[in-house]
């Protein structure tokens, strides 16, 4: 299934060429899901900005992200990708930066912006290579080109860099946890639901346009994913602000779709076309479903942070009883972003699973080592991942209200940002319950990108078992509730008597004893303190008659104190050496500028 529509256009070695495929087509869903809901939430979340902000600029730049990821994904012309991936860029940049009277929200722009244009020079370098041995600068051209082993490595290296940087691979991730808290509640949505799956596109479609690379690519994305899931979940665990916490789980997410790339490579690379099937289809399936629990999550989070006017973890607590609706659906969020079943986020996991398992019993040695790895990553990453949501919901939602928050007259939030979220939910049960819409979109998807013919053979041995875990799982389900409703009715009507416990002389229990965001998972990130520099401050008591102490913790980012922070303060003590050196004269620089023009027109002409 392929439809191509072309429009003439007169930029050098140019085509106005949309292209849509199976590829395309599953993130173009993805897309335009999140378009919808977070458009419609950021309604209602702006009103509260009416007349002190241009809201009109921002819907224009909301808008033009949207439009420029649709061409970036449509795109069948090397120069109409890059033109739209850097409007993208743009977009994306005045979108994070609305705050702008914040310095951190400046910081975090501009952090963006030079993580991101390294990555398209990666870019544009990778594409130069392939147009060079391709003769043309058309994607279908390029597919039917062959590439050299070594050339195809380099141009491997150039895409998990250049794409890597946008989707949110550890190292590379630096930008990631700095701009989601800064944007807007329904723009961190939208950036982590479409926006860095922009990344995983282009990797995709340098897998589908090369066809052939070395078997050690496939063990390389692997390990990628296998370390970003990991110390995504990791991160998300030490951190103390919920929308910080949320960005830490796309790089989680984002590690669990490279997985499952890697395990659809290697099934590529060894001639096994139900393992590539599996872990291409489970990648493209989770590009879709965290674009939908993960906007749900921001959302939620949107609606908690303007109704009670902080994102801390430590300052809520008890949002439960004053936002139900709210609460029900950030739990449906959860349930399904920790990959459990009835939710979507079992199905593509339960895919990847099922491709690493059938590796185990096909691959070789090597292979077989790799993917039981991932495996128990995949495994561990769950498991943190539902102690991290444990955390989150049970701190912020439930027990009683903080002290340092006002919590009178709160109510729930508008229609405008009610409604999205509904139907994000919906969407995370559907897909949970029913997911054989969906499963054979992304099969159409694996099987495009493993470059082989579609098989409803592959799809009902997926789909099969899945029934089975489901049916098992609801009826499980049913069988709490009615033995919850059976326990009602035997202990009747009466309300069960509460009182308080007795609590070491306390005679009431304070809101202040409940758990905070450290003390829940210290045991956890303690365990792993030397890989997170997980840091204790403070909280030494000693004497007879101790003073008033204070005891705080924080997990510090590696890459970003030891390998980007030391590099960007050199790169600016350079840059300030150099201006105070330069020639302050306008006059200078002009005479350069024209110099170097006269050289480039006599080169030209010589040419």
């Amino acid at each position: 299934m392929e439809k191509i529509i072309q429009f003439p256009w007169h930029v050098p070695f140019g085509e106005f060429t949309l292209k849509l495929d199976p590829l395309s087509l599953i993130f173009l869903t993805a897309i335009i899901i999140l378009t919808l809901c977070a458009g419609i939430y950021g309604v209602g979340y702006m009103r509260s900005y009416q007349g002190a902000r241009s809201l009109k600029a921002h819907a224009f730049f909301f808008l033009l992200l949207a439009v420029a990821i649709g061409l970036v994904v449509t795109a069948n012309n090397v120069i109409l990708f890059l033109c739209a991936w850097e409007l993208m860029s743009i977009a994306t940049y005045f979108l994070i930066v609305f705050h702008d009277e914040k310095p951190s929200v400046r910081r975090a722009g501009f952090l963006y912006l030079i993580a991101t244009h390294c990555g398209t020079f990666c870019l544009f370098l990778m594409f130069f290579l392939m147009a060079r041995t391709a003769g043309s600068m058309d994607f279908t051209v390029m597919a039917h080109t062959t590439f050299s082993p070594a050339l195809a490595g380099i141009i491997f290296f150039l895409a998990i860099i250049g794409s890597g940087v946008k989707a949110g691979f550890l190292p590379m991730h630096i930008w990631l946890p700095h701009a989601h808290p800064a944007a807007p509640s329904h723009v961190s949505a939208f950036l982590s639901g479409v926006t860095i799956k922009i990344g995983i596109y282009g990797i995709c479609r340098v897998l589908w346009i090369m066809g052939i690379f070395p078997n050690w690519c496939g063990y390389v994305l692997l390990t990628i994913g296998i370390v970003s899931g990991v110390m995504g979940v990791l991160y998300a665990l030490g951190q103390h602000e919920i929308k910080r916490l949320l960005a830490y789980h796309s790089i989680e997410n984002i590690g669990i779709i490279a997985l499952g790339l890697g395990v659809g490579l290697l099934g590529r690379s060894y001639h096994q076309p139900f393992i590539a099937a599996l872990g291409f289809a489970g990648a493209l399936l989770h590009v879709i479903n965290h674009a939908i629990f993960k906007g749900l999550l921001f959302l939620g989070a949107g609606a908690v942070i303007q109704k009670m006017h902080t994102g801390e973890i430590d300052k809520l607590g008890g949002v439960a009883k004053i936002m139900p609706l709210t609460s029900t659906l950030f739990l449906v969020g959860a349930l399904s972003i920790c990959g459990l079943p009835l939710f979507n986020g079992f199905i593509s996991e339960f895919m990847i699973y099922f491709g690493l398992f059938q590796g185990v019993l096909a691959l070789p040695l090597q292979g077989v080592v790799f993917f039981v790895l991932g495996i128990l990553s995949l495994a561990l990453i769950g498991a943190l991942a539902l102690a991290c949501f444990t955390k989150v919901y049970g701190i912020v939602f439930l027990g009683n209200p903080r002290s340092s928050i006002e919590t009178k007259g709160t109510e729930e939030v508008s229609a405008w940002m009610m409604a999205p979220m509904f139907l994000l939910a919906g969407l995370c049960i559907w897909i949970g319950l029913m997911p054989a819409v969906m499963a054979r979109l992304t099969f159409m998807g694996g099987n495009f990108l493993a470059h082989m013919e579609p098989s409803a053979f592959y799809l009902g041995k997926i789909l099969n078992p899945l029934s089975i875990i489901n049916g098992t799982a609801f009826v499980l389900l049913a069988l709490i509730i009615m033995l919850v409703f059976v326990r009602r009715w035997l202990l009747g009507k009466e309300p069960m008597p509460t009182s308080e416990t007795w609590s070491c002389g306390f005679t009431q229990l304070s809101s202040k004893l409940q758990y905070t965001s450290s003390s829940f998972a210290r045991p956890i990130v303690q365990y792993f303190r030397n890989t997170l520099l997980f840091r204790r401050y403070g909280g030494e008591v000693s004497g007879e008659f101790p003073q008033k102490a204070q005891m705080s913790s924080h997990v510090h980012d590696a890459s970003e104190d030891y390998l980007f922070r030391p590099v960007f303060t050199r790169l600016r003590n350079l840059s300030k050496r150099i201006d105070e050196k330069s020639i302050r004269y306008t006059q200078i620089y002009l005479i350069y500028i024209f110099v170097f023009l006269i050289f480039l027109l006599v080169w030209k002409m010589r040419g």
